[in-house]
């Protein structure tokens, strides 16, 4: 007989029913992803941190950050200077 286990999946599902765990996920998950975002599309244009960073204006250092899902945040002129650098356009949505 197989045991089933339980899996992050469904504790996420559960932990998302509280409002106060919601927004805190919610609050993290999108500057997260925004940041594998940057660094996925960046990799998959053959950019190196160095040269996407002189194309937006800023240090290695400063993009590397950008990137880190656990430091990132970003503003609307931010994104905007990573879309020109990726030759991609910057679509903001409220849904």
């Amino acid at each position: 007989m197989k045991e089933k286990g339980i899996t992050l999946k469904t504790v996420l599902k559960k932990e998302l029913r509280d409002p106060e765990f919601k927004k805190a996920f919610d609050e993290e998950d999108l500057p997260a992803r925004l940041a594998i975002r940057i660094a996925k599309l960046r990799e998959t244009q053959g950019l190196t941190q160095r040269t996407m960073a002189q194309k937006m204006g800023i240090s290695q250092q400063a993009l590397s950050l950008l990137e880190n899902p656990s430091s990132a945040r970003y503003t609307l002129r931010t994104l905007q200077r990573v879309a020109s650098a990726l030759n991609r356009e910057l679509v903001v949505q409220l849904r």
